[in-house]
């Protein structure tokens, strides 16, 4: 639901969308691909009225969107992707294959995209598809453009790829709508921003005028506190990795994890940060090495062995990995542990609930009730399922991997306070995360990994944005 929004896109200008899950990013984002109609209001291109009446009409005027969840057909070429729906022909009507191959090079050469027309688009990069749903927009001949959360999934050096095209097509005069969660990417790329919130614009700015704060008071009504991680107990060895090794993944990785500390395991997308978490918590076989748990030398078959280790593992991909998504989410909070609400065989509903409604009051999950399906809640409240479901086995060892991918401000600053409140009790956290802000904010000490190797570990003094990616991209 949107209310009495309005902005101004210029040529050549990038202006930047923020706002909670829930604002109405998405929502303008629709009106303006034309999936939605308004209800009031006015959309002029060009100066002139205009009124769109499908995505197909949007694309036709120049306008054109790109989901966060890329499109692209698997097994056709990148020429056949970049083209498809609006295949060049012949004089007898056949798809000329040759004009789309060399049209296609020809953009690709413009945009300084480095990839062979004839590469299937299921063999390309997460980074390397981003880049050809934007040529394939360029191709519409697209004016206005919209990138909705384009640097989800990508690391720091795939962000900076990016973001070098996006000059690039300012440049030549496109004016791009970025939407983003990443604060400091708004600052870094965008010439103007607006802020909604609960669908109505809070605040306009040039970027040049504003900082982090000053959007954030916008976003969520309130300031947003500074955080930074206090001293810690630390205590005994949790989580000992010893020459940790999976043929072609990953190789000699070793480090030591406490209680009552953050471990973050950072590095390049590829580097075998997720590979490695998932072979310590018996998702992977690892090839040779060892695993102790409070000095126990253990061998994890499954991810169930882990569970009786009292060790949870977190995914870095919900809708994948981690959700039931047309179930509710009394069972997608419960589904890790049975056992624990089990007598005689049955499931106690009783026991069940409370725990439920524990997790709801203590994550501070907002849903309409524990019975609604999980796919209906927003990102950051179906990642605070996922760690009450971490949470009902009692660990003491927590992986999280990319915990706050996906979310809002807001979400991330709870979840933020739910690790450090899990922390602070002595639980050993091992942190995957492709923002290095979260992993310097909450870290006690930094594994730095690249191609599958530990290029360096840093104390919390030691580790900075430079020192991290020194390490992953220049170690060796």
């Amino acid at each position: 639901m949107l209310k009495d929004v309005d902005l101004t896109l210029h040529p050549g200008e990038v202006h930047a969308i923020v706002g909670e899950n829930g604002a109405g990013k998405s929502t303008l984002i629709k009106m303006l691909g034309g999936v939605h109609r308004p209800d009031a209001g006015r959309l002029l291109l060009d100066g002139k009225e205009a009124t769109l009446r499908s995505p197909a009409d949007a694309i036709g005027r120049g306008v054109v969107v790109i989901h966060q969840e890329l499109s692209l057909a698997p097994h056709l070429s990148v020429a056949e992707n970049i083209f498809l729906g609006h295949f060049p022909r012949t004089r007898l009507g056949f798809v000329d294959r040759r004009r789309i191959r060399d049209e296609t090079r020809n953009l690709l050469q413009r945009l300084h995209i480095d990839i062979d027309p004839r590469t299937l688009a299921v063999d390309l990069s997460i980074a390397q598809q981003q880049m050809i749903e934007i040529a394939k927009a360029i191709s519409f001949n697209a004016r206005v453009l919209i990138l909705d959360e384009p640097t989800a999934v990508l690391d720091e050096a795939m962000v900076g790829t990016l973001f070098d095209l996006v000059a690039k097509l300012k440049a030549d005069g496109l004016g791009i709508i970025f939407i983003s969660h990443h604060l400091e990417e708004v600052l870094r790329i965008a010439d103007t921003v607006t802020v909604l919130r609960d669908g109505q614009k809070t605040g306009a700015s040039v970027v040049s005028d504003i900082d982090q704060n000053w959007l954030v008071s916008r976003m969520i009504g309130r300031d947003f506190p500074e955080f930074s991680a206090g001293t810690r107990k630390i205590g005994e060895p949790a989580l000992e990795v010893k020459g940790l090794t999976l043929s072609n993944v990953f190789e000699d990785v070793s480090f030591t994890a406490h209680k009552g500390e953050i471990v973050g395991l950072a590095g390049l997308v590829g580097a075998g940060r997720t590979e490695v978490a998932q072979a310590i918590c018996g998702v992977r076989r690892p090839t040779s090495g060892e695993v102790r748990v409070f000095g126990r030398k253990v061998c994890l078959r499954n991810p169930k062995a882990a569970t009786r280790l009292a060790m949870a593992y977190v995914s870095e991909d919900r809708k994948a990995l981690g959700l039931m998504p047309n179930r509710p989410v009394r069972e997608n909070t419960t589904i890790s542990k049975l056992s624990r609400f089990r007598r005689f065989g049955f499931i106690r509903l009783g026991m069940e609930r409370a725990y439920v409604s524990e997790m709801i009051r203590k994550l501070d999950i907002r849903l309409a009730g524990m019975n609604v399906e999980i796919r209906t809640l927003s990102g950051g409240n179906q990642q605070k399922v996922l760690i009450g479901r971490a949470l009902a086995i009692d660990p003491r060892i927590l992986i999280f991997d990319e915990p706050t991918r996906g979310v809002d401000i807001g979400a991330k600053s709870e979840i933020y306070a739910i690790i450090e409140e899990l922390v602070s009790n002595g639980i050993c956290v091992v942190l995957i995360s492709s923002e290095l802000e979260e992993i310097l904010r909450l870290s006690d000490k930094v594994v730095v990994l690249r191609r599958g190797r530990v290029a360096s570990t840093l104390s919390r003094e030691e580790a900075t944005e430079s020192t991290i990616m020194h390490a992953a991209a220049l170690a060796g």
